[in-house]
């Protein structure tokens, strides 16, 4: 589960081989400490991500609101 997702951190708070915004949309979904752990390891990103100038669009929408969900929970 949530141990391989730590395995395969990058460093730079994504993950190799998982998609970013599809692994935080799942994450919204996980409770517990290990899923809050990996949500912390992507913080940094997701408060960048935050600060970027809004597109507009849905897609920079929805990853928005995922972004405000999972920071809403560290």
């Amino acid at each position: 589960g949530l141990i391989y997702l730590k395995e395969h951190r990058d460093g730079k708070g994504r993950w190799r081989r998982f998609p970013f915004y599809y692994t935080l949309l799942a994450l919204t979904e996980i409770p517990g400490r290990q899923s809050d752990d990996e949500i912390r390891y992507a913080a940094p990103g997701l408060e960048r991500m935050l600060k970027r100038k809004e597109r507009g669009d849905r897609y920079d929408r929805r990853r928005r609101a995922v972004a405000e969900t999972l920071l809403g929970r560290v």
